[in-house]
């Protein structure tokens, strides 16, 4: 439960690490800045007339904030679930692996989502010229960086873990 809330946190900062990455390292007249039909018929007439930069940040908000809240709502479930079962939450003492995974887990992922950008990209640049899917990509590599970045974490992790265990016995 721990870990999906961490990353829930990690989410907006991760998308706006993707976002902002997009912002960098593509010119105004870049392709993924166009804007999408059904949110021209939306009526949203600032759209039309705002920077491509802002039209793009409101396309890639209209694909990641409906999988954020529901991405929310399934951690609260959780949450309450859990509860439900077990009763209330006694402390633990966290392991040496719990402690060296938190500090490797946050780099790893926002990596990991970077890494995805630039990769989405660059293939549907490849095997989708015209299309524009720049926004959805951006979106959705939060959420697939978080499943992306928990085996690296893990590798990195276990050695911290067990480093930390020796200087502490």
């Amino acid at each position: 439960m721990k870990f999906f809330r961490h990353t829930a946190l990690l989410l907006p900062s991760a998308f706006l690490l993707g976002v902002l990455l997009f912002l960098l390292t593509h010119g105004r007249q870049d392709a993924g800045f166009a804007s999408y039909p059904f949110f021209e018929q939306w009526g949203v007439a600032s759209a039309a007339r705002s920077t491509p930069e802002f039209r793009f940040l409101e396309q890639c908000i209209v694909f990641f904030l409906p999988l954020y809240l529901v991405t929310l709502l399934f951690v609260l479930c959780i949450a309450v679930a859990e509860t439900a079962l077990y009763g209330p939450r006694r402390p633990v003492a966290r392991s040496a692996f719990d402690r060296a995974f938190r500090r490797a887990f946050p780099l790893l992922y926002l990596l990991t989502v970077a890494a995805l950008v630039m990769a989405g990209d660059r293939l549907s640049r490849a095997y989708a010229p015209g299309a524009l899917v720049t926004p959805v990509i951006v979106a959705l590599a939060p959420f697939l960086g978080a499943a992306g970045a928990i085996v690296p974490a893990s590798l990195l992790a276990a050695p911290a873990a067990v480093i930390s265990r020796a200087r502490v016995s």
